[in-house]
């Protein structure tokens, strides 16, 4: 049994590494009443009467020491379906850690929904070290409607 693993201990690692790419980890997730944890225990919560409605970006990292040294910054740039688009800074504290972006969306609407997003890590030169783009993430091109009249 040894042999096998010393054969694939080294294909292990290579499946296990792959897992993080570029040291970024994005996720987007809806929240609702069911975001709480208290609607799955059913045990009372304050917040059950007006619970958070919308969506999230979570954001983690784990960077190289090399890299956390160059005083990082996250900058998140979110289009919205009616195509406005917010751009959002993190000021990163720790080499490994976390955070996440609300946007508010109480009646659902579709225009108010998360199209797409990109976030640049950046370091105190303003130079990007990494990117993360959603898989729809396109330049924006804005059209003057004045200009076409």
């Amino acid at each position: 049994m040894n042999v096998y693993l010393k054969r694939f201990f080294p294909l292990f690692v290579l499946l296990l590494s792959s897992c993080y790419k570029d040291n970024l980890y994005v996720q987007q997730e809806w929240v609702d009443k069911n975001y709480l944890a208290s609607s799955y225990v059913k045990t009372p919560d304050p917040r059950d009467n007006n619970p958070q409605i919308g969506q999230k970006i979570i954001i983690s990292w784990d960077f190289p020491l090399s890299d956390y040294k160059k005083d990082l910054t996250i900058i998140l740039y979110v289009r919205l379906w009616d195509q406005t688009q917010k751009e959002l800074t993190y000021k990163i504290e720790r080499k490994r850690g976390y955070t996440d972006f609300f946007f508010e969306n109480k009646n659902r609407e579709q225009n108010k929904k998360i199209l797409t997003y990109r976030l640049d890590v950046v370091d105190k030169n303003n130079e990007i070290i990494r990117t993360w783009k959603h898989q729809l993430w396109t330049k924006q091109i804005n059209i003057d409607k004045e200009e076409n009249k």
